[in-house]
């Protein structure tokens, strides 16, 4: 029993000791004069611990301690403000949490305790991060956060997930679930662009604009290069690497749909992803010149109304065309429906056929499908760098024919 009101206390005084420390190096960078250091933060857990034992003893002991903490915290956050005319008051509140922190770990709430004192040390220690996000964040952005947000727990929960229509073709709540999917992924890709695109070149950016859509990025590339006719290998590697994301995107949606699927296309798929990251290497290795270039296209809001409600009605189109080949023309109309869709985007097919997997598709008729999606998109934007120059499409030859070459052992897992 000793030992383990020793052990409990000693865990009390690190927690105490972790937080008041991250206060305590805040100050010394920020040349601030602290509401309470290193020490003091141990004693508020240790006064934590205490208060709870004696509450055994003494009814309503560690309500009357708590209150009058909470007096001295608010005290000392006037006095600050009176002195150094500084309002913040994330220190008190860390100093409120630690004394709780105590009382949790006498009351065997041990590794609670621990969960939330490391949260809120991350916490502590994000300041300027936050800062550097709230004073670049633009209004449309926050906008764009708050539909998102309406999107997935507004909008998805109140729609019927079932087939509806005369055919019974369209699924309102999976279709829409799957526009949530594309605006999410879509809004990472975008906030990467607006933190770290510019910053970090040409390559980083297309990195962030390949989870947006690879295909575009690979039309703006090839664009710029026919204009610049500037560093082919930097440009070679920058739409390798933005189409080497669409392997992962497609592993990613088909686990979220349908994880049976995996294990028919994981091998090729993490080959071609890959090869795909050597050769971006290779060719980045070959031109480190740094390229300011701003890819103003990729940068459009993929959380705009129009843009979530536009993908929503691509899927159901595709996901009624699927459904209806299936029913009515077999494996060869599901085929030739995958081929075709995967000339614009194998988001839309890919969930579509995961989902369908679930209940009137078999796995192995959605894994070709998925294959045949992407091998489609592959050889799309091929044609896409030809279109734009002949140079860059012979650079890319080597990225793009192994890659198909690749995938195509896809079918050799499925039907062997």
């Amino acid at each position: 029993m000793q030992t383990e009101i020793l052990k409990a206390f000693l865990i009390t005084a690190v927690l105490g000791f972790i937080i008041g420390l991250e206060r305590s190096v805040s100050f010394s960078q920020e040349n601030e004069e602290g509401f309470a250091g290193t020490r003091t933060f141990v004693l508020i857990s240790i006064f934590g611990f205490i208060s709870a034992w004696v509450n055994t003893k003494v009814e309503y002991f560690l309500l009357i301690s708590f209150f009058i903490f909470g007096l001295i915290v608010t005290a000392a956050y006037f006095l600050k403000v009176y002195h150094y005319s500084r309002q913040g008051t994330t220190t008190h509140i860390a100093a409120l949490i630690t004394f709780l922190l105590g009382v949790m770990v006498f009351y065997n709430q041990t590794s609670r305790a621990i969960f939330i004192a490391v949260i809120t040390v991350v916490i502590l220690n994000l300041k300027t991060k936050l800062k550097k996000i709230e004073t670049t964040l633009t209004q449309k952005e926050i906008n764009a956060g708050i539909l998102l947000l309406i999107m997935t727990f507004i909008l998805l929960p109140i729609l019927p997930d079932k087939p509806v229509g005369p055919l019974e073709l369209f699924n309102p709540y999976k279709t829409w679930l799957m526009a949530v999917i594309i605006a999410a992924l879509s809004f990472i890709g975008y906030l990467g662009i607006k933190f770290f695109g510019e910053k970090k070149g040409i390559l980083f950016t297309a990195a962030a604009g390949g989870f947006i859509s690879s295909t575009a990025v690979t039309a703006s590339l090839s664009a710029m290069f026919k204009d610049t006719k500037n560093s082919i290998n930097t440009y070679a590697s920058a739409i390798a690497i933005a189409n080497t994301l669409m392997f992962a995107r497609v592993l990613i949606e088909t686990y979220i749909t349908n994880p049976a699927i995996i294990k028919h296309i994981i091998i090729p798929y993490t080959a071609a992803f890959v090869y795909g990251i050597w050769f971006s290497y290779y060719f980045y290795k070959k031109s480190l010149e740094n390229i300011q270039t701003t890819l103003k296209k990729l940068e459009k809001n993929p959380l705009e109304l129009s843009e979530a409600i536009k993908f929503a009605l691509i899927f159901a189109v595709i996901y009624a065309l699927v459904e209806y080949s299936n029913r009515h023309f077999g494996n060869l109309g599901l085929y030739i429906i995958s081929f075709i869709s995967g000339f614009t985007d194998v988001d839309a097919i890919t969930l579509s056929l995961g989902e369908l997997s679930r209940h009137s598709l078999s796995i192995q008729n959605a894994a070709v499908g998925i294959a045949t999606a992407s091998i489609s998109n592959t050889l799309t934007k091929f044609f896409i760098v030809l279109f734009f120059s002949k140079e860059l499409a012979k650079k890319m030859l080597i990225f793009f024919i192994p890659e198909i070459l690749i995938l195509s052992v896809c079918f050799v897992f499925i039907f062997f």
